[in-house]
Formats: structure tokens, sequence, C-alpha cells
């Protein structure tokens, strides 16, 4: 009985390491997952417009911080009127037959560095014409939400 109950002692030590070993790389893990880089929103935005998902591009694109960005400065009142119309024009260039996702269909994109700020981000893409040899460097900017995802806030 006695080397029964050494036994149990040692195995139960090692299972207590063990699971000590396993809750610290857990603990590891979980502090470095923040949700998902920036790099790969800009991937899942570039195949969401190139598909027309229609969802995951209203998912994945922060509109009004996207034509605030692109809007020159102009009075209250009149942005409210222009931010609607903006928003639908926004949407129908990246889906359909819209401008934005006819350029991306067309052309070869690549999707480089990503750099990050605290809760700002900035992705490299170029856009690559092949029939024309351009190409149009350009950098993505995001956002990071209060769930920990990326919402892409600015693009050409």
């Amino acid at each position: 009985m006695l080397i029964i109950y050494c036994l149990h002692a040692e195995l139960v030590k090692c299972y207590h390491f063990g699971m000590k070993k396993l809750i610290c790389i857990v603990l590891l893990l979980a502090g470095c997952s923040g949700g998902p880089a920036p790099k790969d929103t800009v991937f899942e935005f570039i195949d969401a417009v190139k598909s027309s998902d229609s969802l995951r591009v209203v998912k994945l694109l922060d509109i009004d911080a996207y034509i605030k960005s692109r809007m020159p400065e102009m009075s209250a009142e009149d942005s409210v009127k222009i931010l609607d119309e903006y928003r639908v024009k926004t949407i129908q260039s990246l889906l359909g037959n819209g401008e934005v996702r006819s350029r991306w269909l067309r052309d070869l994109i690549v999707v480089n560095t990503e750099t990050r700020k605290g809760d700002v981000a900035e992705v490299e893409v170029s856009f690559i014409n092949r029939d024309a040899g351009l190409q149009l460097y350009t950098k993505m900017a995001l956002h990071r939400q209060p769930d920990r995802s990326w919402r892409v806030t600015f693009f050409k």
C-alpha cells in the first residue's frame, strides 16, 4: 500500500505540474491573439468585393469613416445630405458591375506589409494593371473595433 500511495502522489505532482504548464501556454496564446491581423482583414475585404458579397463588404468597411476621409470640409447640414448619397454610391462601386469591383477583378492585387499604431493600422497594397503596364501603390487604413476585429476606413 505504501508503494501505491507513493506512486499516486508522484502522479498527482506530475499532473499538477503538467496542468500548470498547459494553463501557462493557453494564457500566453490567448494574450497574443488579439483577433485577426489587419492584413487578414484586407485580404477578406478584397475577396468580399471581388465576389460581390454585400454582407461581408458592409461588415468589413466602416463606410462612414471612409466617406468622411474622402469628403471635403462642409457644413454639418450639407454633410448629412451628401453622406447618404455617398454611402449608396460607394456600395454600388464595390458590388455588381461597380467601377471599383471591375478594376479589382481586372488588376493583379498584391498585399504587402502592415504597420500598427495602437488601434490604427495601414496595409500596403499594389494594384497592377497588366494590360496597361501600370501599378497603383496605396495603403488601406483600418481601425480596430471594440470586439478586436478590424474595419477598413480608407482604400483607393
